[in-house]
């Protein structure tokens, strides 16, 4: 899909997440194939969403709508994270690239925003 962001993938990484957080809440720490299958997928995103940007014209519609959810969304997702505890080393790297992750797709959701001047 050239031009759009990747709507199904984006979906299916909110559930993968949400699953993988309802799992730590309950303790389940085997999470990391799945906390590292988000990272890749939110990765892909904002290459994609970065090229988007830097097209001559974009669908503002959708763009606002994935930046505004990442901007009400991903700190959350980014303090649950933040706030876990005993993680071994490895579920500890994969927990570090997801805020990464977020505070990328964060910051460029910022920059739409201030760049077309919309108030949030």
């Amino acid at each position: 899909m050239y031009g759009e962001i990747d709507l199904e993938l984006f979906t299916h990484t909110i559930l993968e997440l949400n699953n993988s957080f309802q799992k730590l809440n309950d303790g389940n720490f085997d999470v990391k194939e799945s906390l590292d299958s988000s990272y890749e997928n939110l990765k892909s995103l904002y290459d994609s969403l970065n090229e988007i940007l830097n097209a001559d014209e974009i669908n503002a519609n959708e763009v606002e709508l994935f930046c505004s959810y990442s901007l009400n969304m991903f700190p959350e997702y980014k303090s649950q994270l933040t706030n876990l505890k005993n993680l071994d080393d490895d579920l500890n790297e994969s927990v570090i690239n997801l805020i990464e992750i977020f505070d990328k797709l964060c910051e460029i959701a910022e920059d739409y925003f201030k760049n077309r001047k919309v108030m949030l």
